[in-house]
């Protein structure tokens, strides 16, 4: 699991993709330098960027070859992600990338594949398919009640986080409270050293702040 990092997809359908490499708009502002590429599949490729002495490792992903508008990239989240996705338009932000976080190891390639398919297969619901509808209510105050009211699909989606989380001790997914209005839900595994203290108390009541 040494080789196991997260990885974020950005969506990017307008940047600019010639022989093989991309070409944002904003490349000579940041000057990350590319080190590696690799071809990988037809609808896979591996790059590999350098800045000073930081590397940043990133897939891009072709959901459909017919279809310009299905174009992902998946950035390693490491001290880089920011300033390296800074290149691209918009950022590179978009609500498409929602729920296509993935733990990938770079020594695999063929695993890669076939798991940056199953992310972008699980973007899409089918029509008798339910969407992870999923309201949360915390605690207004100290032994106050706290309550998640979920739909099967949701639990489900909860379920798999939360193993994820336990593998790798942080996830994300996205869920849907009932007017569709899609949120992210961040779930962290903490060691049992772990300083509590250092954080707010959840209770929401702003009396008992």
């Amino acid at each position: 699991m040494s080789n196991t990092d997260l990885f974020t997809a950005i969506y990017i359908p307008k940047t600019p993709f010639v022989n093989g490499l991309l070409k944002p708009k904003r490349a000579k502002k940041f000057k990350f330098k590319i080190c590696k590429t690799e071809k990988i599949a037809e609808t896979l490729y591996h790059y590999l960027y350098k800045k000073e002495e930081m590397q940043i490792h990133c897939y891009y992903f072709i959901g459909d070859l017919d279809d310009r508008s299905e174009r992902y990239l998946f950035v390693q989240n490491n001290a880089l992600y920011d300033e390296f996705i800074s290149q691209f338009w918009g950022g590179g932000q978009r609500d498409s990338e929602w729920g296509m976080d993935t733990y990938l190891d770079v020594t695999k390639p063929k695993e890669i594949l076939h798991q940056l398919e199953k992310v972008y297969n699980n973007l899409f619901y089918e029509e008798d398919e339910s969407m992870p509808t999923c309201h949360i209510y915390g605690q207004q105050s100290w032994h106050g009640n706290a309550f998640l009211i979920a739909n099967r699909a949701a639990l489900t989606e909860l379920r798999d986080a939360i193993d994820t989380a336990l593998n790798y001790e942080e996830a994300r997914l996205t869920l849907f409270p009932s007017d569709d209005e899609g949120y992210d839900f961040f779930i962290k595994c903490t060691e049992e050293d772990f300083k509590w203290q250092m954080l707010e108390m959840p209770y929401h009541d702003r009396v008992c702040y």
